[in-house]
């Protein structure tokens, strides 16, 4: 990280990090007014009717376009650099380009370099990942909040599965600390990324130190964090982690990964590894596209543009794979026209 590029007007009440190329941006904080500003859902139906009459014809305008182009945006905007990937048959949107667009165009920051990623972030695709993350965050911390006052001092795990650049698992926290403090006095408390990526999980260390600095947020908080690099076609990693902090609260978590990328096989695998190595108490919170009869009509041309290999599960999809191990629905939420956003608790015999 030898050239550093400093944030010159940072915004009052964030923490700030640096990527792995040494940009330096905030440390994503959903209670922040400049993210709740930018998710507009009266101006996101505006969008959505747009985007049933236009978004073929706008995805037909840009596979069209020069690759020199495209190679120029790319080269210029974390966000089209994750969108403009090659096809491939395991190609996914990069915890750094998925952080941007979550971001949104205030917290970004400003200037020329990041104009590009500004302009992306104001997309409807953009929007409704606001809302996922927003979601699904506040999904982990209705669900932590009773297990933590029931066992006051004991400590709290996050297992984050494709978890990139931990922005949920940094932001439940959050939630519970604006509204009880005292609920993560006096516990150790640890996020775990467990990803194929390391440059998303490297950001994500880097913001859990800043927020650990002198008057940060996390400054009187046991936080720690560790990266373990993890493919969950194979589950032995998973298996490890869940027996060393069996004792603990364990909270599962998968934004914007396995259950929008994995197999069925792959899911369930992973599913029933996190029930046969856990206490009945955990929690495993995920994200998943909605199917293709009730997805909006966006994502259909988003595919056709980026090459994005997401699948369109789906709650039917959730449930079938669900019959095939030992947890259910716990809570689910609606809301967001792309995505659902569920809890899942352990049958116990």
């Amino acid at each position: 990280m030898e050239n550093k590029l400093c944030e010159k007007n940072k915004i009052k009440g964030l923490s700030y990090a640096f990527t792995d190329k040494g940009i330096e941006l905030p440390v994503l904080d959903i209670t922040h007014p400049l993210f709740t500003e930018s998710i507009n859902e009266d101006k996101l139906k505006k969008m959505l009717t747009e985007i049933e009459k236009k978004g073929e014809k706008r995805a037909e305008s840009f596979q069209k376009m020069p690759a020199f182009f495209k190679n120029y945006l790319a080269k210029r905007s974390y966000i089209m650099a994750g969108l403009l990937l090659n096809d491939t048959d395991d190609a996914f949107l990069s915890g750094m380009s998925t952080l941007m667009m979550k971001l949104g165009p205030g917290l970004i920051g400003k200037g020329r370099k990041r104009f590009f990623d500004r302009l992306a972030s104001k997309s409807f695709g953009a929007i409704v990942l606001r809302m996922r993350v927003r979601d699904i965050c506040h999904c982990q911390a209705e669900a932590l909040i009773p297990l933590l006052i029931k066992s006051p001092g004991k400590s709290i795990c996050f297992i984050n599965i494709a978890g990139g650049t931990a922005s949920d698992s940094i932001n439940t926290l959050i939630l519970i600390q604006k509204k009880d403090p005292s609920l993560l006095q006096n516990r150790k408390i640890e996020i775990n990324v467990l990803d194929v990526d390391t440059f998303g999980p490297g950001f994500a260390g880097r913001c859990v130190e800043s927020l650990k600095a002198s008057g940060a947020r996390f400054n009187d908080l046991d936080v720690s964090f560790r990266y373990i690099p993890y493919n969950w076609n194979s589950t032995a990693r998973l298996t490890e982690l869940l027996a060393e902090r069996k004792e603990w609260i364990e909270i599962c978590a998968s934004e914007g990964g396995l259950f929008e990328y994995a197999s069925d096989e792959e899911i369930i695998q992973n599913l029933n590894t996190i029930y046969d190595n856990s206490q009945d108490h955990i929690i495993i919170a995920g994200s998943l596209l909605r199917d293709i009869e009730t997805v909006d009509p966006g994502i259909r041309a988003a595919m056709k543009i980026t090459h994005i290999k997401a699948r369109l599960l789906g709650i039917d999809g959730l449930n079938h794979n669900l019959e095939k191990t030992r947890w259910r629905i716990d809570s689910l939420s609606e809301g967001n026209p792309r995505y659902v956003i569920f809890s899942l608790k352990k049958i116990v015999k």
